[in-house]
């Protein structure tokens, strides 16, 4: 299981990090309005001396449009800045960051280090120096980039609400885990949570933490909680999830993992065979939402509603239940 490092919610998640594939996309660039002007110049000349030479024209004109890329652009564009204004820090980061993005891993690292010479607590810089190192692999280095930011903000008066400080204690829970220190990464992600109990990458890493601690019970009740904000779409909790309950001797819950994993993975059929017998039982109101999901899924509005419906009955405040009837359309939860 490699290690990738997140930073600015911007950056890689658990899920890219443990195998789901979640690609990002960037805009393609678009003519720009010089390049309009040109070609409206181009057409007055087509009136004057004829469609071939306009032709050849616009052939070059787009050839020359085309010859840098986007990310090639938004490079120059930011060392540009950097040239003018050398001493503002700002214009360093958005290099740094620029840098990341075009795969410059080396040139990025010099502009955060040349923003830690001017400010040597930039958290900003910090964090992108110790996601930059741990790309390159030196795990080490990057340790001490994240714990500077632990060691400065850990004892800070808003640290119950710091979000930088969240990242860097998921940074290094992440190190710990890839470095089999499980129980060090437990203390790391808890943290985590404890600042940020909304993230369900650090809910996820923080269950596989507990699980190779040898705490199932633990494990459980954390994939459970990345899986309340992610239901859908993400194999790796409920498989997490269909061994820790086995660890446990729970074979319905099990059963209902494994059920999930089927659905994830594009297994419908099974998934629904496997989950409509524990509509009563433990896991009732969980195989009922489940159901619903595999409904919803299949475009049976209807269907879908009618489990959603049954899901509230029973717990009234399920949040995904709820949020389903309102997907579809279905009226306020009763």
């Amino acid at each position: 299981m490699g290690l990738v490092a997140r930073s600015f919610r911007g950056a890689l998640s658990v899920r890219e990090w443990d195998g789901c594939e979640m690609k990002l996309h960037r805009p393609v660039g678009t003519v720009s309005d010089r390049t309009l002007t040109r070609l409206l110049g181009l057409a007055l000349i087509t009136l004057a001396i004829g469609i071939p030479i306009f032709a050849v024209i616009y052939l070059r004109d787009q050839r020359v449009e085309a010859g840098a890329s986007l990310i090639e652009r938004q490079v120059e564009s930011a060392e540009k800045a950097v040239r003018t204004a050398p001493d503002n820090i700002g214009t360093r980061l958005q290099l740094a960051k620029v840098y990341q993005s075009a795969n410059r891993p080396d040139s990025a690292l010099a502009q955060y280090d040349e923003t830690l010479k001017a400010d040597a607590g930039n958290r900003t810089a910090l964090l992108g120096r110790g996601d930059v190192l741990v790309a390159k692999g030196d795990l080490t280095q990057a340790r001490k980039s994240y714990l500077k930011i632990v060691g400065n903000g850990k004892g800070g008066e808003f640290a119950a609400n710091d979000p930088q400080l969240a990242q860097a204690y998921y940074a290094l829970g992440q190190i710990d885990l890839t470095q089999g220190k499980a129980k060090d990464a437990v203390t790391k992600l808890e943290s985590a949570v404890k600042i940020d109990p909304g993230d369900a990458d650090a809910w996820y890493l923080l269950g596989t933490a507990n699980a190779k601690s040898g705490a199932p019970k633990l494990a459980v009740e954390a994939f459970r909680r990345a899986l309340n904000f992610v239901p859908t779409g993400w194999c790796e909790p409920y498989t997490q999830l269909n061994i820790a309950y086995t660890q446990l001797g729970r074979s319905a819950e099990a059963e209902y993992a494994g059920a999930m994993v089927d659905f994830c993975q594009n297994r419908p059929a099974d998934a629904k065979r496997r989950l409509q017998p524990l509509t009563v039982g433990p896991v009732a109101v969980e195989s009922m939402l489940g159901l619903g999901m595999i409904a919803e899924a299949g475009s049976d509005r209807k269907g879908a509603a009618g489990w959603y419906q049954k899901v509230v009955g029973a717990d009234p405040k399920n949040f995904n239940a709820r949020s389903g009837l309102t997907r579809l359309g279905a009226g306020k939860a009763s």
